[in-house]
């Protein structure tokens, strides 16, 4: 592949990397920088290409390694700040809506959490970023049945997790309002 087939493959999948990079991070200053790697790295090794239609999942697939250098070397929290909205209304909402909405990506982000990386990556590219399996699995060089699977349990322990999540939020809302959580009595 030459520089010029590398750069009219690179334009249209970039803003998708950087998407899934800034994502991956909490602090977007480090993001740059990966980003960098990754294209470096990539232009480098733009022989070992196969097929230019799975560009976009090749870059990724190399971005997703510079990132899990990152994490070897330092552990930022991950951030949801930059995920979509969940209301997808067209009117205004009301009050009482956007704290509800806002409640609700608490828990989301309390629930991936305490998912794994693999897990918070399977959610976030099939669910928040709209990858098709073939390219998530791409990127996580697995059969597409894998990559299938192990996004189906992730969604499973999310689901789990973020109903933790809101039955613990539940019981400390009540205690702070002032009302009394009945527990079970052994009486005497």
């Amino acid at each position: 592949m030459t520089g010029d087939t590398f750069e009219t493959l690179l334009v249209p999948n970039l803003p998708s990397v950087r998407r899934f990079v800034q994502m991956r991070l909490k602090v977007s200053d480090h993001a740059d920088d990966i980003i960098q790697q990754t294209l470096l790295h990539a232009f480098v090794h733009r022989d070992q290409l196969r097929a230019s239609s799975k560009f976009k999942s090749w870059l990724c697939s190399i971005a997703m390694n510079e990132v899990r250098m990152f994490f070897r070397a330092d552990k930022p929290t991950l951030s949801l700040d930059e995920f979509p909205h969940i209301d997808s209304r067209d009117s205004e909402p009301s009050p009482l809506d956007k704290v509800e909405q806002k409640e609700r990506l608490e828990w989301l982000q309390a629930g991936m959490e305490k998912l794994s990386e693999r897990d918070r990556a399977a959610i976030r590219l099939r669910d928040f970023e709209g990858w098709s399996l073939t390219e998530t699995a791409e990127a996580f060089e697995s059969s597409e049945a894998a990559t299938k699977s192990s996004h189906f349990r992730a969604r499973k322990r999310l689901a789990s997790a973020v109903r933790s999540a809101c039955g613990t939020r539940d019981i400390e809302r009540h205690r702070a309002a002032g009302e009394v959580v009945q527990t079970s009595r052994i009486s005497q």
